[in-house]
């Protein structure tokens, strides 16, 4: 009895210290498959957390701008953010060149500049004058911007027989801004030419025609600063 049991003993200590575990081709597949599936995923979350940190400095305006502001170095600032290489911003590095241009339209504060919005020279041309007229609400054409190339008509006046309506080509500086009028009168800025100011401003009735509704004027203006230009 003794030797029969030493015997099965020495059977499973043969058995235990045989071979090891050996997966069949099936689980061999398996396990191949979720390897590659473990690094491809890793591959993907190192892919999103460096496209995470692909932010740049870029330009943006800290407070609204008129159109024909020169700028100063309170006016900008740089943000870092994640923008595709198609978006027209202005690398922060050119920040400081940027002062003592003008803006061409509006500046909205929190809004990226764009080189289109700024340009070299100022923005009334020399020899012109800008005046303010006062216009009644709904008065104005639709589609009325900054820079948009307009007609004042000053209408004859009805004692005045065989006396036409004076008609005088302008420029537009500065968006409607509601005045304390009761009569519900909004300013617009124009620029004119200067022999032509008097005129407008000593006007009680000033109509406002829009040349070109389809032109917008911040693309068909003069070109911004170019890259490294101030």
């Amino acid at each position: 009895m003794t030797g029969a049991t030493g015997s099965a003993a020495s059977d499973r200590r043969s058995s235990a210290s045989g071979p090891g575990f050996t997966p069949t081709s099936r689980r061999r597949s398996r396990i191949a498959a979720g390897v590659a599936l473990a690094a491809v995923a890793i591959g993907g979350n190192l892919l999103v957390y460096s496209n995470l940190d692909a932010s740049k400095p870029v330009v943006q305006a800290v407070r609204d701008v008129p159109a024909g502001e020169q700028i100063t170095s309170d006016m900008f600032r740089t943000v870092d953010v994640d923008v595709d290489s198609t978006v027209n911003v202005i690398d922060g590095d050119r920040l400081d060149s940027l002062v003592g241009t003008y803006a061409k339209v509006r500046l909205v504060a929190g809004s990226l500049v764009t080189a289109e919005s700024l340009q070299a020279v100022p923005l009334v041309t020399p020899g012109s004058s800008v005046v303010a007229i006062q216009v009644a609400d709904g008065a104005l054409p639709a589609g009325l911007r900054e820079r948009s190339a307009i007609v004042l008509v000053v209408p004859a006046g009805r004692s005045e027989d065989g006396v036409s309506a004076t008609s005088v080509p302008g420029r537009v500086v500065g968006l409607p801004s509601a005045t304390s009028s009761a009569l519900g009168l909004q300013s617009l800025s124009v620029e004119v030419a200067a022999g032509d100011a008097a005129t407008i401003a000593a006007a009680d009735d000033v109509r406002v025609v829009l040349v070109d509704p389809a032109e917008d004027p911040a693309v068909t203006a003069d070109a911004g600063p170019a890259e490294g230009e101030s």
